[in-house]
Parts: structure tokens; C-alpha cells; sequence
């Protein structure tokens, strides 16, 4: 186990083997619905990002056999599994309106302050041996947040590609997910309006711009791959 540091943020240059770049997948563009300030909403929007990393990446080590992809997949789970658990308790669930709920189905659980914790902590190297809690049916105990219809598209996508296209297919989604998930906490971090959800916030965006360097150069790396096999 080890404690994410408190380092400043800063944009890394992708690697010369990407074609990919921070502002190829939308970072800094901001959305007009940006759940800002609001820690509710950057709370259900942080964990429905979550929950479809964790899932995409439980299938790459189901279906990939190149070992970047599972090792990219392995280090998404880790660290989206450490937000989440900083982000939803033990024995809640996220509803499909945004809502973190008892497990149990007894009302709502409203304390924006009481729901995030600090210091993020990350337990790592799990391949082989994924027992992650997110899933998609929140109203069993432990299945934890309820997917948007896109993110259910994007993994429905993935499900149904195979062998070089299911490699590049995850690493473009990943990229992608990651560049949003990083857009997010770095406005929250800024604008939210919980002094303890922005510091939390600070301390994951370090771990998030590394997930995103990482899977943007591995989407370039697929992309060549690819093109090589014609």
C-alpha cells in the first residue's frame, strides 16, 4: 500500500510512440454541464468513470493477450478502484439519477463532506486475481454504480470487438475515459465547493494524468500495430 504524494499537476509529454496528445481527447475543452462545483454531481460523475474503466479493463484481461494492454488494465483498476472507494462507502451504491443509496434500499445518503476521504490510499497488483466491487446492478449489496447509457454503449462496443481491434478499441475508449475523468477533478479541484473534496481531488489528479499519459501512448502503440497487420 502506499500513499499518493502531494505533487503539483503538470501536463507530461506523451512519448514519440503516440499520436495521441492531451488535447486530442478533449482535455481543457470545457463542457457546459462540468459538474464543477457541485460535489454531489463530481461525485457521480467520478464514479460512473470509474465503474466503466474497471468494467472495460476487467474485459481486457479476459480478452487481450498483448501484455501492455493487461498491464495498462491491471494499473486502471488499481487506481479506479482507489477512487471509488475514497468516493462511495462501504455498503452504498450509486443510483442511475446520481443518488448514493443503502445497499439495502433505505433512502438516500446526502453528506457531500462525510463522503470523501483523504489521503487517497492505492493497493496494488492485482492481475490475476480482479474481485473489484463496481458493477452495474446497484440494487444488489455490492454492485455499486449504475452505468449512463453511453458508458453501457461504449462497453457493449468493446464486448463485441475482437483480437487487434478489441487492443486498440479499449486503448482509444481508456484514453479517452481518462482525459474526461482528468478534465473533471482538475475543475473540481479548482471551483468545488467542499474544502476537503478539493483537496482529495489535488492528490488524485497526479495518479489520473499518469493513467492518462500511460493509456494514450499505449493507444498509439495499438494504433501502429494495427496498421502494421495490413
Amino acid at each position: 500500500m502506499r500513499i499518493l504524494p502531494r505533487l503539483s499537476v503538470a501536463i507530461l509529454a506523451v512519448a514519440a510512440a503516440s499520436t495521441a496528445s492531451a488535447q486530442d481527447f478533449g482535455i481543457g475543452v470545457a463542457s457546459p454541464a462540468s459538474p464543477e462545483v457541485h460535489t454531489g454531481v463530481f461525485r457521480a460523475e467520478a464514479l460512473r468513470g470509474d465503474a466503466y474503466s474497471i468494467e472495460a479493463s476487467r474485459l481486457a484481461l479476459a480478452r487481450s493477450n498483448n501484455p501492455k494492454v493487461r498491464a495498462q488494465a491491471d494499473r486502471v483498476i488499481t487506481n479506479r478502484q482507489a477512487t471509488t472507494d475514497a468516493l462511495l462507502p462501504p455498503g452504498t451504491s450509486l443510483t442511475r439519477d446520481g443518488i448514493v443509496v443503502a445497499d439495502a434500499g433505505r433512502g438516500s445518503i446526502d453528506s457531500p463532506l462525510g463522503l470523501i476521504t483523504a489521503p487517497l490510499t492505492v493497493v496494488g497488483g492485482i492481475v490475476g486475481g480482479v474481485t473489484g466491487s463496481v458493477d452495474n446492478r446497484p440494487s444488489e449489496p455490492g454492485k455499486r454504480v449504475a452505468l449512463d447509457p453511453v458508458r453501457q454503449k461504449k462497453l457493449a462496443d468493446l464486448d463485441a470487438a475482437r483480437g487487434r481491434s478489441f487492443d486498440r478499441t479499449y486503448s482509444g475508449q481508456q484514453a479517452a475515459s481518462d482525459a474526461e475523468t482528468l478534465r473533471l477533478y482538475k475543475a473540481y479541484a479548482r471551483t468545488g465547493d467542499s474544502a476537503q473534496g478539493r483537496t482529495f481531488a489535488s492528490q488524485a489528479t497526479p495518479m489520473l494524468q499518469d493513467e492518462f499519459d500511460a493509456s494514450a501512448r499505449l493507444h498509439g502503440l495499438t494504433a501502429q500495430d494495427d496498421d502494421a497487420a495490413f
